[in-house]
């Protein structure tokens, strides 16, 4: 006998309501940005670099994430509905893509305007792929709301997992927390659960697997140019795995269904390849000298000796900690005077 294990949406506080969607989301960023400053920290950069563009990049993510929902759902969402809807984020409706890529935007504007002198790729080589690690315990969320889930299959076949999560991946005879019912008797596959273990492997990949592979021929920006190649493969990989209901962008033609979201998955894959093989053409150009007249674009893909880099409105730096934001403590020479020498000196002028 299956038992129905739907969990409350949220914590209620009074007339208020904690939703787990949002904790998850929010614990996933949070993870992301101590992962990231993790990596430039041991760059060699201060262990705060990412705390302030967080709080840039984090809510222009969030409004991307739902500009990019409400523009491929509009018209089974949001065409007959006041245009209040629009903002009623807390209902649910957050893509992922949308996010990430406003998200990727605001956080690059920040470093360029307020953290001069260093290149723009090393940052997005720290930040960029803990986007995986993020979206992986984000998926978290639909678990919660039981929504973004598989196609409807026997308890069976996933009656290895703890009961606690796959007692949640049906409601019995009633409806899903998201609206959707199931056949009686089956489960909806875990699927947050798979994309959420290939996020994770793809972030290890970025991190490690990719500097491995290409080894000298590697270019800072590499990593972070591969997310939206990793991201597409997700989406193209596991969409068709998902209950019709959660698939966005699904318009029917006759017999026919139209994913736009896997054109939209090659797409991702085809703007990471161009990035990246844009991204060696550059460093080669920046290595020929292509770009001596413009020192502040060749910064970005050769690194002076010497420049600091410098953010505006930063804290003091003390002594022990110049090296911060990759300026290397300057080698102090010792100006002391040797007294005994001096005495001497003076024996022998006397003399």
């Amino acid at each position: 006998m299956i038992k129905t294990g739907a969990y409350i949406n949220g914590i209620p506080i009074g007339s208020f309501t904690i939703t787990f969607y949002a904790l998850i989301i929010i614990s996933g960023a949070l993870l992301a940005l101590f992962l990231s400053n993790q990596q430039a920290k041991k760059e060699g950069y201060d262990g705060n670099f990412f705390n302030t563009i967080f709080y840039v990049a984090f809510p222009s993510g969030i409004v991307g994430a739902r500009i990019w929902y409400v523009i491929a759902s509009w018209e089974a969402e949001f065409a007959n509905q006041s245009f209040w809807h629009v903002f009623e984020v807390w209902k649910g409706g957050l893509a992922i893509q949308g996010g990430a890529i406003l998200g990727i935007v605001a956080g690059c504007t920040f470093v360029l305007l307020r953290r001069r002198g260093t290149s723009l790729l090393k940052p997005m080589d720290w930040a960029i792929p803990t986007i995986l690690i993020a979206q992986a315990i984000g998926r978290w969320g639909n678990f919660f709301n039981q929504e973004v889930f598989g196609h409807a299959v026997s308890y069976e076949a996933w009656n290895f997992l703890p009961p606690f999560i796959v007692n949640n991946m049906q409601n019995g005879s009633l409806a899903m927390l998201s609206g959707v019912t199931l056949p009686e008797g089956a489960i909806a596959a875990p699927l947050f659960l798979v994309e959420g273990g290939v996020n994770l492997m793809f972030y290890f990949l970025m991190r490690y697997g990719i500097k491995a592979v290409l080894g000298k021929r590697y270019c800072d920006g590499d990593q972070a140019f591969s997310y939206f190649i990793a991201y597409g493969i997700v989406r193209l990989i596991l969409e068709p795995l998902r209950n019709p209901s959660f698939i966005m962008g699904t318009s029917e033609v006759g017999n026919q269904k139209d994913y736009k979201s896997l054109i939209m998955a090659i797409v991702f894959i085809g703007i990471g390849v161009l990035l990246i093989a844009l991204n060696h053409v550059l460093h080669y150009l920046a290595k020929k000298g292509a770009f001596d007249k413009v020192p502040a674009f060749k910064s970005h893909f050769i690194e002076e000796e010497g420049m600091a880099v410098v953010e505006m409105a930063s804290a003091p730096i003390d002594e022990e900690s110049s090296h911060l934001f990759g300026k290397e403590k300057e080698k102090q020479t010792d100006t002391s005077i040797d007294l005994d020498k001096l005495r001497e000196m003076e024996e022998q002028m006397k003399k």
